[in-house]
């Protein structure tokens, strides 16, 4: 009896045999990322989050967003996570500690924005 072979990869090559009729044999590959195209998309993830951290960073000082914004807390937050994201994969200590401190940062500006928010409301 001939299995078939189901390949799943992703960061590394993982074979899942499934038994099936005699003589059929059926390959599927449905992702291959080698070590480069991972440093790439990591990359990727942790260029975006500089681009949205220092851009709003560049928005706030041309006035085109306020600091206690929703846009500017989101920009950051949303930076801070896609850099914290790269640095599980190109671990450093100190830039892991300063993203943490960033995101509680940015949590603590979007609780003050919705609060402020719901204040106006009521």
């Amino acid at each position: 009896m001939h299995p078939i072979i189901v390949r799943f990869v992703l960061f590394q090559r993982l074979k899942i045999t499934l038994p099936m009729d005699p003589g059929q044999r059926v390959w599927v590959s449905l992702f291959y990322m080698d070590k480069n195209m991972i440093d790439i998309l990591f990359d990727i993830i942790g260029m975006t989050g500089t681009f949205l951290v220092v851009g709003a960073f560049f928005l706030l000082q041309l006035d085109k967003v306020r600091p206690d914004g929703i846009k500017y807390n989101m920009m950051n937050l949303s930076g801070a996570i896609l850099l914290l994201i790269s640095l599980c994969y190109n671990f450093n200590l100190a830039s892991f500690v300063i993203e943490l401190f960033w995101i509680a940062a940015s949590l603590i500006g979007l609780y003050k924005y919705f609060k402020k928010r719901r204040l106006a409301v009521a």
